[in-house]
């Protein structure tokens, strides 16, 4: 693929280290506190040196604003690449403003003679009318780390300080429900493994093979890491094998996908906050996984010649978080991510006008995005900040096509998005 050429500037961008507290990661199973929250229960009683019960209460608001510039996201309160209307001709400016995304996390640390048991709750209300949606339920006891929680085929720890929490077209920001085993080794090496439960997510169009139909999934995604942490950050190499399951003409059948992705993040001043972070992806069948393709049902398409095949998903980003003085701050991200098909037999192509039909012909979508913020934090636990966001999608499709008059062999349509982000994260 075209993009393969940037692998190389993320690989060799690499420097070993470990970084924890960056704004708007999710809490993990041990914190640094450089402000503690308000709502904070703490035991006299210590076991092991420690607080036998220590417990808080924190409500995570954010003013989430918005203004498009042009593009066919007036739709979207958040800047998600894969979502930009390409066929659409609306241009008009919006503004917006909101704090659905306004998140309420509860955190439990129990201290007993054989260890410490973690449990953690985080939801918002980004729900449907505004209710309150479960966004992670977990416990966590030595090596186990059982509940919902951010996949662990992404790397938790590393999080771009961004106003829009989309972010990257290719990051891999999925919840799920996960039974995960972890352990540090010597030399500061540390793995995980386990397993997650996630529908396999299959494009079944009658026009393309009326014999291939769904199946119900009984097999976990699996997953392993291993990561080297240091002084100035970490790197972090992930695997994934997952199973999808269909039916052909009624008989249970199965495709394999997998997937690797290679993230990492370096201080890289050690008197201030400033970090470098970066995550790079490549797979089949894991399109899922990804922001811009997720819930668009691209891990895997029938061919139309009687077989199911998974498709390839490639993407990657970086960000830089600078910190001019100890209240202003400023980042740069770009990422990006491509998917591409193999051929159709026969597939409608409905952003046009009329619809296209298309024989033997592939799919080939491309995200781009880049945005620069400034932030100013005036107190602890307050920070306001502004933001520009520029995403471009590409829509390609190569085969024969008609539009009922006139066979072209290429079909394309792209269009660029400009958003300015802005508002305010406040903790209470």
């Amino acid at each position: 693929m075209k993009h393969l050429y940037l692998l190389f500037f993320f690989i060799t961008s690499i420097a070993i280290g470990q970084e924890i507290g960056v704004t708007g990661k999710t809490f993990g199973d041990s914190i640094t506190y450089s402000d503690p929250p308000n709502f904070r229960i703490t035991s006299k009683e210590k076991i092991n040196g420690k607080p036998k019960f220590d417990a808080f209460l924190l409500v995570m608001a954010k003013l989430n604003g918005v203004y498009d510039i042009s593009g066919g996201m007036q739709e979207q309160e958040t800047f998600n690449i894969g979502k930009i209307d390409v066929w659409g001709n609306n241009n008009d400016p919006r503004l917006w403003m909101d704090l659905h995304q306004t998140q309420v996390r509860t955190r439990v640390s129990r201290e007993t003679k054989d260890g410490t048991f973690t449990g953690y709750m985080e939801g918002d209300f980004w729900g449907g009318n505004n209710h309150y949606r479960l966004r992670h339920l977990w416990f966590d006891y030595k090596f186990l780390h059982i509940g919902q929680d951010w996949s662990f085929f992404g790397d938790k720890d590393i999080w771009p300080n961004v106003m829009d929490w989309d972010g990257p077209p290719s990051g891999i920001w999925i919840r799920q429900p996960m039974i995960k085993l972890r352990f540090k080794l010597k030399n500061n090496w540390s793995v995980e493994t386990g397993f997650e439960v996630s529908d396999a997510e299959i494009t079944y169009d009658p026009n393309l093979d009326p014999e291939l139909t769904k199946a119900y999934q009984n097999t976990p995604d699996f997953i392993n890491t291993i990561k080297k942490s240091g002084d100035k950050g970490h790197i972090r190499l992930a695997t994934i094998i997952r199973e999808l399951k269909y039916k052909d003409q009624g008989s249970l059948a199965s495709k394999f996908g997998y997937g690797a992705a290679l993230s990492g993040l370096v201080k890289t001043r050690t008197s201030a906050k400033d970090l470098f972070q970066f995550q790079v992806v490549y797979g089949k069948g894991i399109a899922r996984y990804l922001v811009s393709f997720g819930g668009l049902n691209y891990d895997a398409v029938p061919d139309g010649y009687g077989d199911l095949k998974t498709v390839p998903a490639i993407g990657g980003w970086a960000s830089y978080e600078y910190w001019i003085n100890k209240k202003w701050h400023a980042n740069l991200v770009a990422g990006f991510s491509d998917f591409e098909s193999h051929e159709l037999r026969t597939l409608t192509i409905n952003g046009p006008q009329p619809p296209y039909t298309g024989t033997d012909t592939s799919i080939e979508l491309e995200h781009t995005y880049v945005l620069f913020n400034l932030m100013y934090d005036p107190i602890p636990n307050l920070s306001f900040g502004v933001e520009y966001n520029w995403g471009k999608k590409k829509d390609a499709y190569n085969g024969v096509i008609s539009d009922g008059t006139e066979v072209v062999n290429a079909l394309q349509q792209s269009r660029n998005a400009n958003r300015v982000s802005f508002g305010a994260f406040f903790n209470f």
